[in-house]
């Protein structure tokens, strides 16, 4: 009776596992450029397609008010999905092209297959000679192939776009722990 409530558990598991594994370089690699971005003085703006859209509110929230401990906050800022265009796919490109600037970072979520307003939010961030950390799911085909050298792509080892949900909050959570550990090195004593 209880088996589909420990299949999803094990499932849960098993991409937890499978993501320690694969994806410490990644996050190591996206936090510094995060980090990097922060101490330059440039602006990080995050979006997310459909259930991801959350998970970058979610960031851009804990990176300004703090996750840990109190401290400044940091300038990031969700883009909105309810903002802007007139044709919906450009709703988060328009912010990007009116706000971005070269050396800003883009995080740029999605949990699914394709992310037509992330994709062209990422398109407009490259005209703007942003830097971009996506963080993806084995099931995407459009946001990976927009990356460039100096960008970083966090490729959450699932199909299943409930599971990479839920991996996506643990990233943007572990992202910003990461950039206040290295920016506030005093207060992880």
């Amino acid at each position: 009776m209880h088996e589909p409530v420990k299949a999803i558990f094990t499932e849960c598991i098993q991409t937890q596992i499978a993501a320690a594994d694969l994806l410490q370089e990644p996050v190591m690699n996206a936090a510094g450029l995060l980090v990097d971005s922060l101490l330059s003085g440039r602006t990080v703006f995050c979006c997310g397609e459909r259930m991801a859209h959350a998970s970058a509110r979610h960031l851009a929230h804990i990176m300004l008010t703090g996750l840990h401990f109190d401290r400044p906050p940091f300038p990031v800022q969700a883009l909105h999905a309810d903002f802007g265009s007139k044709e919906h796919e450009y709703t988060f490109a328009q912010q990007i092209l009116a706000a971005g600037q070269a050396g800003d970072v883009l995080v740029a979520l999605n949990a699914g297959t394709t992310a037509p307003r992330v994709s062209k939010a990422m398109e407009a961030a490259l005209s703007r000679g942003m830097l971009i950390i996506a963080l993806t799911s084995d099931a995407d085909v459009d946001v990976a192939g927009l990356l460039g050298p100096e960008d970083v792509e966090i490729r959450i080892p699932s199909r299943n776009s409930a599971r990479v949900s839920e991996h996506l909050l643990q990233l943007v959570n572990m992202l910003c722990s990461l950039a206040e550990q290295q920016i506030f090195p005093q207060e992880s004593e």
